[in-house]
């Protein structure tokens, strides 16, 4: 595992997606796409280009350190940069890592966009990083988040009360999910089939 994350970042691609090694030139693109609602249940919010400019550069150093491989997610069609996601909480010696701080620029939620990057995300980490447990964490409050986590077939472990304050000053409760190495043959198997079916609702549309 070691060896995997000390050589150049991967790049993983998919039919409709690519997740490319964040770079701190996608700062300014990134900030362009984002929206207030992108925050709401985030550590902090970025209200500046100098913020985002910040905040991937603290994600690059995580990389560099071989704590984290952050990914900016690539629309394949038409090149473009339509969100950001990463594995982190990176631990070799465990074959442990939770993936999040995942969003996607507006018109791309509740599209296939989600369970594509999670089915590469999760490839990645079983297959090649050989995790025995992948992680996901949400706050209590984003619905949304938990149900697109639910979707994916990861198994509910229970909620850390007072896990930790945003920078806004609440103190949220979060709800926690994973994959373990011996789910993931069924997970990847309900993905595929879910992908089958959205190629057919969109060949059909």
């Amino acid at each position: 595992m070691n060896q995997l994350l000390s050589i150049d970042p991967p790049v993983l691609e998919s039919e409709s997606i690519i997740l490319r090694p964040l770079q701190q030139e996608n700062a300014r693109y990134l900030f362009s796409i984002s929206y207030p609602e992108v925050w709401t249940y985030m550590l902090g919010e970025i209200k500046s280009e100098t913020e985002m400019e910040k905040h991937v550069s603290k994600k690059i150093q995580l990389r560099n350190q071989m704590k984290a491989l952050p990914f900016v997610v690539v629309l394949k069609e038409t090149n473009e940069i339509i969100g950001t996601t990463s594995i982190y909480q990176i631990n070799p010696n465990q074959k442990s890592c939770e993936i999040g701080a995942t969003w996607y620029a507006s018109s791309f939620l509740g599209t296939f966009v989600n369970s594509e990057c999670k089915y590469l995300l999760l490839k990645f980490c079983f297959e090649e990083l050989k995790m025995i447990r992948v992680q996901f964490k949400t706050d209590e409050r984003n619905v949304r988040s938990q149900k697109a986590i639910e979707r994916l077939g990861a198994i509910k472990e229970g909620i850390l009360r007072k896990e930790r304050i945003l920078e806004n000053g609440y103190i949220r409760n979060a709800v926690i999910y994973s994959i373990t190495d011996d789910d993931w043959r069924k997970v990847k198997q309900v993905i595929i089939e879910k992908k089958h079916e959205n190629n057919i609702v969109k060949e059909c549309t």
